[in-house]
């Protein structure tokens, strides 16, 4: 090979991994829209490069729009259906879209969704997140559509003998989820006695917000729900379940439990102005807001 054909060699190699810092950068800054460019110019000389679609997939996710995601995530699939990862990022995906979308349109979704996630679990013995997204679909499911909470609770098992802390939170959201205070109440304490042990930032984001909420609710750990509250707000994105809104509250509520009042302040602010800058409507929420508003403000 000749020097000049393999500085060329080189020099592409330098460029494409350019390319990949680049992106990665924008995708951290949240800067969807020019990574997107990025990637599709990327993309342009190599259309199978699985990393690169699946970088597209998830930053359409992050903005979610589902439907271009979904095309990405399928693509993935066609490539290589035995592979955890894109069965569980496709059904997931399509789990997203369903709660966008109209009741009638939303079931076949959803039964596309379970099915991808089914076979990422199938494939992958220790995928936590797709046993999580199962969790919910089963638990919030009515029954004559497919929903069943013993399938639910077999997952949560699973989960457990992964994750002492992810099995406990995910029966205590099933119990919450179906009204049954007595089982709910007996997790809820198996939580508050094992509470000092969970020290890890989760990168499932739902347990960061869980473990947030659940000590505010108790009035518990109010340090640790303060630290778990701003790692979900530090990895929130659009994927996530709860608005970041609803995160300051929390935080503005344990802030106040401890007569941090300027703190509390900020943090409601922080709340009360995501939630209008972004057209959330969650009345009930809002006025909560407003009403702890008033009393920091007497």
């Amino acid at each position: 090979m000749s020097l000049y054909k393999i500085l060329l060699f080189f020099l592409l190699i330098i460029n494409l991994n350019f390319q990949e810092y680049e992106i990665d950068s924008l995708i951290e800054n949240k800067h969807y829209i020019a990574a997107e460019k990025a990637i599709i110019n990327s993309i342009q000389q190599n259309e199978n490069d699985e990393l690169l679609i699946k970088k597209l997939g998830d930053c359409y996710g992050y903005m979610r729009d589902w439907d271009k995601a979904i095309i990405q995530y399928e693509k993935l699939v066609e490539i290589d259906n035995n592979n955890a990862t894109y069965n569980y990022k496709l059904g997931g995906t399509l789990a997203a879209k369903a709660n966008d979308t109209n009741k009638f349109k939303s079931l076949a979704l959803i039964n596309k969704a379970k099915k991808y996630l089914i076979k990422s679990v199938e494939i992958d013995k220790k995928n936590k997140p797709a046993r999580w997204a199962l969790i919910q679909i089963f638990t919030e499911l009515p029954q004559f559509l497919g929903g069943s909470k013993s399938i639910a609770l077999q997952y949560a098992n699973e989960l457990e003998e992964m994750s002492l802390i992810d099995g406990l939170f995910a029966k205590k959201y099933i119990y919450d989820f179906k009204n049954d205070n007595k089982m709910s109440k007996i997790f809820n304490t198996q939580i508050l006695e094992k509470l000092e042990s969970f020290n890890a930032q989760y990168d499932y984001n739902y347990l960061n917000y869980s473990i947030g909420s659940f000590c505010e609710a108790n009035k518990s750990n109010l340090d640790k729900g303060i630290l778990y509250l701003k790692y979900y707000i530090e990895n929130f994105t659009s994927r996530d379940r709860s608005t970041p809104d609803q995160a300051f509250y929390l935080l503005a509520k344990i802030y106040y439990y401890n007569n941090d009042f300027s703190n509390a302040k900020v943090q409601l602010d922080n709340a009360i102005s995501y939630y209008n800058s972004n057209q959330i409507d969650n009345q009930s929420v809002y006025r909560e807001m407003i009403m702890l508003k008033k009393n920091l403000d007497k």
